[in-house]
């Protein structure tokens, strides 16, 4: 399946500058967007791990522009995706944490999601699996023209390998085609395959690695389990560090948790596993589109919602500000996108709606915070000098450029990082002399006057 997929989207690829000119000219180009949940560099082109398999999301990343230092507004999912689909930054909207949809945020009323804009320009809207973390409900309901499909999957009647919750991992069902992911990768390509009357725009999510960690047993066969690396977490990595932080985000299990009740070297062969899995339905996606008529008008955006720990730092899953939370996985293909290189400039998800505007030639949308990355699509050594900013709960902010990493607490505390010397962040700078005047001016950066955390809502004015 990997092989045979793998050729005909090298075909595509290689192919698609050479046709399709007079269709590219009379319209505006589709919109493939691929969300994976909780995929962090564990990707052969982040070389995040180094027993990875990900041959398709590779390919595209070799034929399109890897950002290779993309990181989340928020490192929790149902946060991440209000910014990116509004386009506004948690500091503006007011969103920290999982609780309020796009929907009960007054602030977002008059802000158009990303599918709600492309549809008022005159592109038919298609999604499935989880775009947003409450779906497209209520007045969101008139943004998509055509459901693909939900999100999850089947689960055993019995935990497999922990005691209880969400946090189950294991070779589960048997299929690939008991997966809601492969069945909606299935039904997106179907739809890629045929032609349409107007531009899309096609959202593609997809839930895995996303926890329980279950995929059928052919995905953790690619890895042998006594072998695969464990990710670099010294308990001496906590001494420099604030304790109020980092010692209040234990809302999953603690590293010391799953040495106790559960079996690290076992949770991460499934986490490898979800990704290979993940990225074999990209791969299905991909396929469906080198098959039809849209394969040369069409910009493809894959990211992910937000980074995810598993053991670095004593931490597991997401919500903090280091580097494992924050850093996604982002790639932008297509027509007259030029291929290979990386580029190292810091970049926000939060850039995703403004560089599609932009890219297909629409009128402005005022609301919108990011930046476009048309310079770093053109040229990967494009200079920006905004850097990226990244909030987790109310107040709590990183500042991240090219090469350093700034984090400021609500109480004041701070943690500075070289990612020149230091990639995973195990010496905080923060009080050393010689990094005063850096981290002044990254401190500059901060946001002033963030709006206040919404508060959970059942419904509009109930507020908990």
């Amino acid at each position: 399946m990997i092989k045979s997929i793998q050729s005909v989207f090298l075909g595509f690829l290689f192919l698609a500058p050479l046709q399709g000119a007079d269709e590219k000219a009379s319209r505006p180009p589709n919109v493939l967007m691929i969300c994976i949940d909780d995929l962090n560099d564990w990707v052969g082109f982040l070389g995040g791990h180094p027993d990875v398999k990900t041959p398709h999301m590779d390919l595209l990343a070799k034929q399109g522009r890897n950002f290779t230092n993309a990181h989340c507004v928020v490192p929790v999912c149902s946060p991440s995706r209000v910014s990116v689909m509004s386009g506004l930054h948690a500091t503006t909207h007011g969103s920290y944490d999982l609780g309020p949809s796009y929907q009960s945020i007054q602030r977002l009323d008059d802000v158009p999601c990303i599918q709600a804009y492309f549809k008022g320009q005159g592109y038919r809207t298609l999604s499935g699996g989880k775009i947003l973390h409450h779906g497209f409900t209520g007045y969101l309901k008139d943004a998509i023209d055509v459901n693909l499909g939900g999100h999850g999957g089947p689960r055993p009647k019995k935990q497999m390998n922990w005691p209880g919750g969400a946090w189950d991992w294991g070779p589960f069902p048997e299929s690939d085609e008991e997966m809601a992911d492969y069945r909606l990768a299935k039904n997106a390509a179907t739809a890629l395959k045929q032609k349409h009357e107007k531009p899309f725009f096609m959202s593609v999510g997809i839930f895995r690695p996303h926890v329980p960690m279950f995929v059928p047993q052919k995905w953790f066969d690619l890895y042998d389990r006594d072998k695969i690396a464990l990710p670099k977490a010294p308990l001496s990595d906590l001494t420099d560090l604030p304790p109020n932080f980092n010692r209040r985000l234990n809302i999953e299990p603690t590293q010391a948790e799953v040495r106790e009740k559960g079996d690290w070297r076992g949770m991460v062969h499934a986490y490898l596993a979800c990704v290979s899995f993940a990225d074999m339905c990209v791969g299905t996606i991909l396929e469906g589109l080198s098959e039809g008529p849209n394969k040369d008008n069409t910009i493809i955006v894959l990211w992910s919602d937000h980074g995810f720990h598993l053991g670095e730092k004593q931490h597991w899953a997401k919500r903090t500000l280091w580097e494992e939370s924050t850093r996604t996985p982002m790639i932008i293909a297509g027509p007259g996108i030029s291929r290979g290189k990386g580029c190292r400039e810091a970049v926000s998800l939060l850039d995703i709606y403004p560089t599609l505007v932009d890219l297909c030639d629409l009128p402005k949308n005022k609301h919108l915070e990011g930046l476009s990355l048309s310079p770093q699509l053109n040229d990967p050594l494009a200079p920006r000098k905004v850097p990226v900013i990244s909030t987790s709960y109310y107040e709590n902010h990183a500042i991240r450029t090219k090469d350093w990493r700034y984090i400021r607490y609500a109480d004041g505390a701070e943690e500075l990082y070289d990612h020149r010397k230091d990639p995973d962040e195990f010496t905080n700078l923060a009080k050393h002399p010689d990094h005063l005047e850096r981290k002044q001016a990254l401190a500059k950066w901060l946001p002033k006057n963030a709006a206040p955390e919404v508060k959970t809502l059942d419904d509009r004015g109930q507020g908990k």
